[in-house]
This record gives C-alpha cells, sequence and structure tokens, in this order.
C-alpha cells in the first residue's frame, strides 16, 4: 500500500479499503485511520527500546513512526506495556506534532493505561487539533471501561430513576 500511496501524492480515499480517513505522515507516508492499524507490527515486549528511544529524540518522521508501533506493545491480545514505557509515552503527549499525539493516546487507551486518565482528558478538552481530541477521548473511554464495574452501581441507578418517576 505505501507505494501505491507514494505513487499518488493527492487522492481522496485509502487505495485499500477505500475510506477518506487519511493522514499524511510525510512526503511519502500516508496511515490510513480505518485499515492500517492491523498492518502495525507487533512488538515482543522487552524489544522496543530503540522504539522508545526514536519517540523521544527522533526526528518527525521517526516519531510518528514509532508512536503507530508502539499501539501493538505486546501481542495482538494484550497490550502490554512497562512502567517506562508509560512514562515515555505520557511524555509524548507534550509532542509538537499532533499526529504523534494522537497514536500516543490511542496507544494509551489500548494500553488500559490509567495512570494517563488526567493528561488525556486535558487532551480530550484542550488540544488544537481535532483529531487529538478525538483521541484522547477514545483513549479515556477505553481506559474506563476496563476498570472494574462496582456492585451497587445498578441499584444505584434504579434507585436514581424511581426517584425521578416519584416526583
Amino acid at each position: 500500500m505505501d507505494e501505491i500511496m507514494s505513487q499518488h501524492q493527492e487522492f481522496a480515499v485509502c487505495p485499500s479499503c477505500e475510506n477518506p480517513n487519511l493522514r499524511r505522515l510525510d512526503e511519502n507516508s500516508w496511515f490510513c485511520l480505518d485499515c492500517d492499524w492491523d498492518n502495525l507490527p507487533v512488538i515482543p515486549n522487552g524489544d522496543h527500546d530503540d522504539i522508545l528511544a526514536s519517540l523521544r529524540h527522533g526526528d518527525l518522521h521517526s516519531r510518528r513512526i514509532a508512536a503507530q508501533a508502539l499501539i501493538n506493545i505486546g501481542d495482538a491480545d494484550r497490550h502490554l506495556a512497562t512502567a517506562t514505557d508509560t512514562k515515555v509515552l505520557l511524555e509524548a503527549l507534550d509532542d509538537e506534532d499532533a499526529d504523534v499525539r494522537y497514536f500516543v493516546a490511542v496507544a494509551l487507551g489500548k494500553l488500559a493505561a490509567n495512570g494517563s486518565l488526567g493528561k488525556l482528558k486535558q487532551l480530550a478538552r484542550d488540544d488544537a487539533s481535532p483529531l487529538v481530541r478525538e483521541g484522547a477521548k477514545t483513549a479515556v473511554e477505553q481506559i474506563t471501561n476496563r476498570e472494574p464495574q462496582t456492585a451497587n452501581r445498578e441499584p444505584q441507578f434504579a434507585d436514581r430513576d424511581t426517584r425521578t418517576l416519584n416526583r
């Protein structure tokens, strides 16, 4: 797909899935927000120090690629990260590039990194990029939906509904 995309500098839809959700990473690289997630490499645990270094110190293209790759730390079914990984990802939420911030937010959501909720909520509200705001909002939802449900939650909703009906 990269060969197709680099040959056609301007197009309206992804040549693979025909959806318009494309992001230009640089003059020769594109990322489809609909179909490219499945094509990201799986990174074995403990085998991503170079990627973390690129996220911290790389040029713009390297930071974007590293942020994308870190979405799949672990394996396809279990997204695993160490405390160091999460720290680097949290730092990268302040990257000057909106695409890097977006991919990092998505990675944190998939990793269910509870420690990132405050920063993700801030980005969901305040980031200048609509894409980053949407990615951060989705990440917050992913993290909060993974938190254990309390046993009393259902009766509390029932009580509230009863009080509303009795007014």
